[in-house]
């Protein structure tokens, strides 16, 4: 995908010609306040499908009309630059992989940690839960309006030429890994970590630049790399997660009246990280499905396997406590609580 945005583009993009999914929800002749949504993920992405646009008509239905959404017909910035692009007020809503803000976001870098969660579901409500008790207080989103946040579901390990049954088998394997803590995590078990934004996994899995991905399920079909898989191996919990927030800019929030902010609020929060959850959920299942009837081969990771990795991956839960106690926060205690939210939706 091309980020060089047109003058055309642009134009296209702020004045809303094309929204994405169609939101018909009745409104005035002109909203109190009009929204301007960056999208930077294809049209089916789990992202799109199942918040985006839901959360834009719940916006609109919420505050009957005084609150608009519309959508960028062409990403106005790559996706590294969201923050910079929605505090500048380029546009006004963005979702941003927090990898690509790490030395600003480090508190809900919890959701990237190994075997909290196979449930993009659970780990996304969790996070969101953690952030209000335990993070909210660091104010490391100074600067903007923090909508919500969710998570990828539990990633897994996907090969094209063998499964991957042991640390071992990762020394020197070339792999697709998000930037951030997963990065570091799967580097060090002895593979040779390739980050690219998701959107431009499929350009590296394609060419045979990586022979591998560690990511969730439904990014075979959402990046269209099924292809060129032959193994998937479910890491129990998930051997790494990705978190993401929703940013609104701050001038734009305050200028809305409180009454909307408060109905704002109450189609966002844990709202978001159901919504986003339950269709990457959804579509994982889906992807599974079609990778079976396939052949291609799924097998859960074995207890010896499982043990070798947690023993190797104890640095990143150590570091990210570590880092906590820096915020005023107490990592244990977040962890925990996190762990507790994880298991009581799974009742």
């Amino acid at each position: 995908m091309s980020y060089k945005i047109s003058k055309l583009a642009f134009a296209a993009a702020i004045s809303a010609g094309a929204v994405l999914g169609g939101i018909t929800a009745p409104t005035p002749a002109k909203a109190a306040t009009e929204l301007l949504f960056n999208v930077f993920v294809p049209p089916k992405h789990p992202f799109n499908t199942g918040m985006f646009i839901p959360w834009a008509k719940d916006v609109m239905r919420v505050t009957e009309g005084r609150v608009k959404v519309s959508f960028t017909t062409a990403t106005l910035a790559p996706p590294p630059k969201q923050w910079n692009m929605i505090s500048k007020g380029i546009a006004d809503v963005a979702m941003l992989a927090n990898i690509f803000e790490r030395n600003r976001l480090t508190m809900n870098v919890i959701g990237d940690l190994p075997f909290l969660g196979d449930s993009a579901v659970h780990r996304g409500v969790a996070l969101w839960r953690t952030h209000k008790k335990f993070f909210e207080k660091a104010n490391e989103y100074k600067g903007v309006k923090l909508l919500g946040l969710w998570t990828i579901s539990g990633a897994h390990l996907f090969h094209g030429k063998k499964p991957i049954r042991a640390v071992s088998d990762l020394n020197k394997e070339k792999m697709w890994v998000i930037a951030g803590l997963p990065n570091k995590m799967i580097a060090s078990l002895g593979a040779v970590v390739v980050s690219v934004p998701g959107v431009k996994m499929f350009n590296v899995v394609s060419k045979g630049i990586v022979n591998g991905k560690v990511t969730s399920p439904y990014g075979m079909n959402a990046f269209k790399t099924m292809p060129y898989i032959k193994h998937i191996t479910k890491v129990p919990g998930g051997v790494s997660s990705v978190t993401f927030s929703l940013l609104l800019n701050k001038k734009k929030w305050d200028s809305m009246s409180k009454k909307d902010q408060e109905l704002v609020m109450s189609v966002s929060g844990e709202t978001i990280a159901r919504n986003a959850g339950k269709k990457t959920d959804q579509l994982d299942a889906k992807a599974l499905k079609m990778a079976k009837a396939k052949g291609i081969t799924y097998e859960t990771a074995s207890p010896a396997f499982v043990k070798e990795l947690k023993e190797k991956l104890a640095f990143a839960s150590k570091g990210w406590v570590a880092n906590a106690a820096k915020k005023g926060v107490d990592g244990n205690a977040a962890l925990a609580y996190y762990r507790q939210q994880v298991a009581a939706q799974m009742k």
